[in-house]
């Protein structure tokens, strides 16, 4: 296809096809102030939804899109992200400028967002080798701030009240994540559904505020200024809704319980102290006093339901890997060792410790 900028990006399973042409037109009507289209590159990374870096006469932008594809029912709403980013823009949590939405299927074959350009540091790795160790203290509490600012928003200032169903969190999003796992891998996993059992038994049922959750918390969705210790966006609001805030702290320290050699490595056998990695425990305390938590809060179910969600979108990279509408390589990789994390949430229930 002949068109007036080309297009680079590895091969990847399902990101759609972009017209360039046809892609450029559209924006230059809908997005204020884009013009002249010139270059789109794949991101390499990443099993959720692809990412382009757009390169145009009026600056740097970011185009996320659907993957191209059969998609499970409720995954992949762009215009819950692209709601959120709205909401949240110009306010203490910091977020790229969201420039248009487009639902119209007919421009790139699926809906898609355009945003700004954010230039700055993604830290990829839970150990922060590429930080000074010194500092690497600094980026955790920074990064644990940004939670707080999250759960801290204020719903109705933001319109964002109705952007999750009332009720039990975790009961909802048990039997969600369950019914998506079973959908994805019909012939189930034993150590998974000894997690779903464990889980469903010690479902809490206490009252809880509901606040803004990110729904997938974790260093790697944060990106830092050049100094690499002030957070200047947070990244990646696909899962984001309404709930108990202990879910998306669960999930921040459920990824440091992986192995370190696994494909998603965690902090399980590194030396905290050795590295200048402050311990699961200090990082709760700074999140409890800020947010007014009761500082001997017992964090095991919630980091073992973060590794129970992990492994059911684990099932379903599995299932898309095999229909061929994956979004990345790894995709069959993180499905073919989903026990890996249910077996992780297992390990964190039978702990001993409050916060292993």
């Amino acid at each position: 296809m002949n068109t007036p900028a080309d297009v680079e990006a590895r091969a990847v399973v399902s990101a759609p096809p972009l017209d360039l042409a046809r892609l450029g037109a559209w924006l230059e009507v809908h997005a204020e102030g884009f013009r002249g289209l010139r270059r789109a590159e794949r991101f390499v990374g990443g099993n959720s939804n692809p990412i382009w870096r757009i390169e145009a006469d009026s600056g740097r932008y970011i185009l996320r899109t659907q993957p191209a594809g059969e998609l499970l029912k409720s995954a992949h709403a762009l215009d819950r992200e692209a709601r959120v980013l709205r909401a949240l823009h110009g306010g203490p949590v910091p977020v790229p400028n969201l420039r248009v939405l487009c639902n119209d299927i007919d421009v790139v074959g699926v809906q898609f967002y355009l945003m700004d350009f954010v230039e700055g540091i993604v830290h990829r790795s839970v150990g922060l080798p590429d930080v000074p160790r010194e500092r690497r203290g600094e980026v955790y509490a920074a990064a644990i701030d940004s939670l707080v600012a999250i759960h801290r928003t204020d719903l109705d200032a933001l319109g964002l009240r109705d952007f999750g169903r009332p009720g039990n969190y975790f009961e909802r999003q048990l039997h969600r994540w369950s019914q998506q796992y079973r959908t994805a891998m019909p012939e189930g996993s034993p150590v998974m559904d000894r997690l779903i059992a464990r889980l469903d038994a010690t479902l809490p049922h206490e009252d809880h505020p509901v606040t803004l959750l990110h729904g997938d918390s974790r260093i790697d969705n944060l990106m830092f200024d050049r100094g690499g210790e002030r957070v200047i966006a947070v990244l990646d609001w696909e899962l984001a809704t309404l709930g108990h805030p202990l879910a998306d702290l669960g999930q921040f320290l459920a990824v440091q319980d992986l192995p370190a050699d696994y494909l998603l490595p965690g902090l399980r056998g590194v030396d905290r102290a050795a590295e200048g990695l402050p311990t699961q425990t200090q990082l709760a305390q700074r999140y409890f006093e800020a947010m007014g938590m009761d500082r001997a809060t017992d964090m095991r179910f919630f980091k073992a339901f973060a590794m129970f969600r992990q492994a059911a979108m684990s099932a379903g990279l599995k299932r898309r890997a095999a229909l061929g509408t994956a979004v990345a390589e790894s995709a069959l990789h993180f499905g073919n060792t989903m026990d890996v994390f249910a077996q992780t949430g297992l390990d964190i229930l039978e702990s001993q410790e409050p916060l292993a």
